[in-house]
């Protein structure tokens, strides 16, 4: 269920539909499809202040943008 929130919250955040993988204890990735600058920004700037970790990558491959994030 919390998962779905965040999903949902950083939805409305990023302006596009965002999904969450969590990786561990304080570490998630959010992801979605295509390279979006303004969303990545978006999450990121969000968590900035917080994170001890965040860095955001667009992997043409697999047409994906992930923001990894540990806080």
């Amino acid at each position: 269920m919390k998962k779905q929130m965040l999903e949902s919250m950083m939805s409305r955040i990023a302006g596009i539909k965002v999904e969450l993988c969590i990786r561990g204890e304080r570490s998630f990735t959010f992801h979605f499809e295509g390279c979006n600058n303004y969303a990545m920004n978006a999450i990121v700037k969000y968590f900035s202040k917080e994170a001890k970790s965040i860095e955001a990558e667009y992997d043409i491959e697999c047409d994906m943008t992930c923001v990894f994030l540990e806080v």
